[in-house]
């Protein structure tokens, strides 16, 4: 199962929620794609060739998304047509980017900014990117990947991320001053914006993690879609997040993610404590499981076809003399991975096999409902 997940033909492209990767030449944008969603070895990416058009990867996680890859001259082109503060107001092909996608059909915006170069003018266009597309859609996320930060030190990473962050939000309150007459009266595009910044490189788990958190974003859906659910509803993230605190608790684990197996990114998880150690430990086994995946690959989705539970892989390691990592397939992209004490895991097989079994059903009911 490595590299994308088996495309669902029945979902269309105008179905899948849009998120868009732009940035500079060379940040490293198709990289990131590669590594993640292709199984491409990181030293590999070294020897791409610059990305000329723009490439699309289809995903069909826990919702089905399409990730689009934009070169950088795209973004260098639609920037020098941006819209300027004198006319913001106008809702004109010039606030689309040059494959013409209105903003209005993306869900998230990944920003790939190259830490080991100068950003400045990165930021610059940045600002344009993120005021053009709130006027048009006020619920968009964007994500600013900081990356290639491998090659610096543990202080000079955080130095140059509070540097970043810095720039960016003092660039969105001069533009909301330079914006007054168009936006609300009481918008300011630094708090308005819904903004995230992460440090990401390709040769750790660390571009992993931030597509894992976009993923869970985009499950909780949009602030109008919250604001019109009907009273005691949750977010699709809401609930994942439940039903993991409820077996965390009846099964003893210390913590627990439910994987998309073949992206190597997880959907949701518990709300104990998020430990960036045992997170690395939990994805380094994941990796190691997929060097086994025909062992798992063509089982049928528990939705359609249901199975036995003895069919569903299973896999332990123990860590060390009192911390077990367990694996639990629950469909064909799906798997849950969760850290446990090894007398717990030992003692209590059959009970946590029972409940896996009806945790595996409520993922199931979870993820027909986002694939729906």
């Amino acid at each position: 199962m490595a590299g994308v997940a088996p495309q669902d033909d029945a979902v269309t492209d105008a179905a899948r929620r849009k998120i868009l990767m732009i940035g500079p030449r060379r940040a490293g944008k198709t990289s990131i794609c590669k590594v993640v969603y292709e199984s491409f070895q990181p030293n590999d990416t070294l020897f791409l060739t610059p990305t000329m058009r723009t490439q699309t990867v289809n995903m069909d996680t826990f919702q089905a998304l399409q990730l689009l890859d934009v070169p950088g001259s795209a973004l260098a082109n639609w920037v020098t047509d941006s819209p300027r503060a004198s006319d913001a107001d106008e809702r004109g092909p010039r606030t689309k980017m040059a494959f013409d996608i209105p903003w209005t059909d993306v869900s998230a915006v990944i920003y790939v900014v190259d830490a080991q170069d100068e950003y400045f003018d990165a930021l610059v266009r940045l600002n344009a990117v993120i005021v053009a597309a709130y006027m048009e859609n006020p619920d968009i996320h964007v994500h600013v990947f900081i990356n290639k930060v491998d090659g610096l030190s543990e202080d000079y990473k955080y130095d140059t991320q509070r540097d970043i962050e810095q720039r960016v939000y003092e660039g969105l309150l001069n533009s909301t001053h330079e914006l007054q007459g168009v936006l609300d009266e009481d918008t300011r595009l630094d708090k308005a914006v819904r903004l995230h910044f992460y440090l990401t490189s390709v040769f750790d788990a660390s571009a992993f993690l931030a597509f894992s958190r976009i993923q869970q974003r985009l499950l909780q859906g949009t602030e109008s879609e919250v604001q019109h659910a009907p009273p005691g509803m949750v977010s699709l993230s809401d609930a994942l997040e439940t039903a993991c605190n409820l077996l965390c608790t009846a099964c003893y684990f210390e913590k627990a993610y439910v994987f998309d197996v073949p992206s190597r990114t997880f959907v949701g998880c518990d709300t104990s404590p998020f430990d960036a150690s045992l997170y690395n430990i939990v994805f380094r086994y994941m990796h190691f499981l997929l060097q086994f995946s025909e062992l798992y690959a063509q089982v049928p989705d528990a939705v359609e076809h249901p199975v036995r539970t003895r069919d569903w892989s299973t896999s332990v390691m123990r860590l060390s003399h009192d911390t077990t990592v367990a694996f639990w397939q629950l469909d064909h992209h799906l798997a849950l991975l969760a850290v446990v004490h090894t007398n717990v895991q030992l003692r209590n097989a059959t009970i946590l096999d029972y409940n896996l079994g009806l945790f595996r059903d409520a993922v199931a009911q979870l993820a027909a409902l986002a694939r729906s």
